[in-house]
């Protein structure tokens, strides 16, 4: 089955300098999201799936940045930041999931009875509903003055001078260090036993890692493109998992709580068992995908490439420089510029005597 979901790549790439300083690239990677957030609200408000998705995705990216970036900024900005962005990255979201769910039973319907296929016309509906009173408290939400305000304290964040003054080469390893550690020991705990929520936080952990990977795209190689590519396929196939659960998860809720024909009760039945045997197929996967991605070691020697190159990209910033107003004074002046004598030619130092010092050491 293709993947319900559509890919996450930003629609333009944020390229943060290994020279720049922490606080600018802070600074960058806020007002980039910010910037996808006003680029598709107005087609979100229209209620454009694409819009939406992209919406959820940039607020997610905004959050992974602000984690990434959070010893930079203050603490007590961070927490709004966090509190607003999860607020309306979930208001997106339940627009989204209502078209990942539509698109979901129309492929899996294939694989039941045509003759009980034919009867999922009310489930298709209700999703529809559903869509569209979730899609209302969405531009509710983007019309209203907290979203406004979170617009302008994203566009202005105050950052910590002592931290925001090094090197992104230099503090790369250090800001990335906490979100690998989070999305390996999440991997560690994983197990064909575990619920279907362990998988969706290891998925969004690594998201997280991923984005911030990205960010640091200037100082990969060859192993930080790899591990990029791992991490997005881990995503999209522990994606799929947590789509066909909360799908399967909403078709038995509804048949529970709603009067429908004897024949739509059918259909959502075998919509179900045949979205219980994918769930299983994608759940071993994704812990043997896991499984493959730790033991190749690719992280470590992505993040190895990427410390490599943050030591010397200062170095290397100072070599090719060019030179500022005070190093300009430093030059030699041309001589047809320098005081001349009588004769045309350039005046010499007078011949300083040496001082010797006839005292005695105190």
């Amino acid at each position: 089955m293709a993947d319900a979901r559509s890919g996450d790549s930003p629609p333009n790439k944020l390229t943060l300098a290994p020279a720049e300083k922490a606080g600018e690239c802070a600074r960058k990677a806020i007002a980039f999201g910010v910037e996808a957030l006003k680029n598709n609200q107005a087609a979100a408000l229209k209620g454009e799936a694409e819009a939406m998705h992209q919406l959820r995705v940039a607020s997610r990216r905004l959050r992974a940045s602000i984690q990434m970036f959070e010893n930079i900024l203050y603490a007590a900005q961070v927490r709004i930041y966090r509190r607003d962005l999860k607020w309306i990255a979930r208001q997106a979201g339940a627009v989204r999931d209502c078209d990942i769910k539509t698109k979901l039973v129309r492929e899996r319907v294939q694989k039941i009875d045509p003759e009980l296929a034919k009867s999922i016309d009310p489930i298709v509906q209700a999703l529809e509903l559903q869509r569209k009173a979730e899609h209302a408290a969405l531009c509710e939400s983007l019309n209203s003055k907290r979203y406004t305000a979170l617009l302008a304290k994203l566009g202005a964040p105050s950052l910590r001078k002592a931290s925001a003054q090094r090197k992104l080469g230099l503090v790369a390893n250090e800001v990335l260090d906490p979100i690998v550690e989070d999305t390996l020991n999440r991997g560690k705990k994983l197990d064909k036993d575990f619920p279907a929520r362990h998988f969706h936080k290891l998925r969004v952990r690594i998201k997280r890692l991923r984005y911030a990977l990205e960010m640091l795209s200037t100082l990969g190689a060859k192993q930080h493109k790899k591990t990029l590519a791992r991490l997005e396929a881990l995503q999209d196939r522990l994606g799929e998992y947590n789509d066909t659960n909360v799908t399967a998860a909403w078709l038995m809720s509804y048949t529970d709580d709603h009067a429908m024909p004897a024949r739509t009760v059918l259909a959502a039945g075998a919509l179900i068992h045949s979205l219980g045997g994918r769930g299983k197929n994608l759940r071993r996967q994704s812990i043997k995908d896991w499984r493959r991605f730790e033991r190749s070691n690719l992280l470590n020697d992505a993040l190895e490439e990427i410390r490599r190159a943050g030591q010397l990209a200062p170095v290397e910033a100072n070599l090719i420089a060019p030179p500022t107003a005070a190093t300009a004074e430093a030059i030699e002046t041309p001589a047809e510029s320098q005081p001349q004598n009588d004769n045309g030619e350039q005046p010499r130092e007078p011949v300083r005597e040496p001082m010797i010092n006839t005292g005695t050491n105190s």
